[in-house]
């Protein structure tokens, strides 16, 4: 996974659903968090938007995994294109179904 690509695919997203809701979108950076920084954007929208990110991508993230954040704290979005692409590394290592 090109984090290039994931970066493009998480702003997409991130913009799509701002512009949805009616809010405005700040200029997108690696530093931002999108779960705090953005108006309404919630845990449960950024499970949404993961699915969508997902989806984009054609990248199979298991439902339990939000890639903006998890209890251990929020991820800004350079750490969500790091999991991406983390994700997509494992993926491509596991032993073709038969």
């Amino acid at each position: 996974m090109d984090a290039v690509q994931a970066t493009e695919v998480i702003h997409q997203v991130l913009k799509q659903i701002q512009s949805g809701s009616g809010l405005e979108c700040p200029v997108l950076d690696n530093s931002i968090k999108p779960i705090k920084d953005l108006k309404k954007f919630d845990s449960p929208t950024s499970l949404a938007a993961t699915g969508m990110v997902a989806r984009r991508l054609g990248l199979k993230i298991e439902p339990k995994i939000n890639i903006f954040g998890d209890k251990s704290g929020l991820y800004t979005i350079g750490q969500s294109v790091a999991l991406i692409c983390k994700i997509a590394a494992d993926k491509s290592k596991e032993p073709a179904k038969a």
